[in-house]
């Protein structure tokens, strides 16, 4: 390879794991382990939650620089492990710039577990939240069916209407609250907000959060802001969708606010 490709591979690198969900620093020991393993010289990195900015030296004359701007997709820590074992690799001098290339293509295309598989794991973690929350059996039964039909809701219908983060937040957390109101109006369960409560979890953004806390540790300001208000407004939507049924319901009579 030549040096502009291994800088375009250090880059793509860098992009794979940010946009995963992996750290900020995590990314940019990878890149820079990379880079020395693959010979660029003064290579220099500024990564923020959603771009990369780096610089190379490159055929030791011209200066080379990239901005890529990072689409943050869903979270799948599957490709951050396997990115996280890349990089290990790399580092030990395991790795040549086209097997590195060519896993860096194997782990890119890897897929997530089959819908099915991840409705029903949504509710399962929906019941065993509320479960934790101090709901009771019936309870947690509910928060399992209203979680497998929000994650139904996210994977089936908004994946291919609705392309807007805040429109599928609130809805889908809107549904997860009306199943949970129709059946606590039938009697199933006894404490309706610990109901709602374990049904939403599923759309927590707990990993946003906890790696907006580490960037403040790391004095990385910047990024922690931008996951810290990207946490907060999710929480909003959630609100949102959650609170529009409760009054709707309670104008029909089923609860009072």
């Amino acid at each position: 390879m030549q040096q502009k490709e291994l800088f375009d591979l250090v880059i793509s690198l860098g992009e794979t794991m940010l946009s995963n969900g992996g750290e900020i620093f995590r990314t940019n020991e990878m890149m820079e382990h990379a880079a020395r393993q693959f010979g660029l010289h003064e290579f220099s990195v500024f990564t923020i939650t959603n771009g990369i900015l780096a610089s190379v030296v490159v055929d030791g004359q011209l200066h080379s620089a990239q901005v890529r701007n990072v689409h943050l997709l869903p979270i799948c820590l599957s490709r951050v492990e396997a990115m996280n074992t890349l990089s290990r690799e790399i580092a030990m001098g395991l790795r040549t710039p086209e097997e590195t290339l060519q896993r860096l293509e194997e782990i890119q295309k890897m897929g997530l577990a089959p819908r099915p598989i991840r409705v029903l794991c949504a509710g399962i973690g929906s019941g065993a939240f509320s479960y934790l929350v101090g709901g009771s059996w019936a309870d947690c039964f509910v928060a399992f069916l209203a979680g497998s039909s929000l994650y139904a809701f996210l994977s089936y219908v908004c994946k291919y209407i609705f392309t807007s983060k805040i429109l599928s937040t609130i809805l889908s957390s809107a549904v997860a609250t009306l199943v949970c109101c129709v059946f606590f109006s039938f009697g199933t369960g006894t404490q309706l907000d610990m109901m709602i409560i374990g049904s939403i979890f599923p759309l927590v953004p707990g990993v946003p959060l906890t790696n907006s806390v580490r960037n403040f540790l790391e004095s990385d300001y910047l990024a922690g802001t931008i996951r810290l208000v990207d946490a907060l407004l999710t929480a909003g939507y959630i609100a949102v969708g959650v609170s529009s049924v409760m009054y709707l319901y309670s104008l029909l009579g089923g609860v009072a606010l």
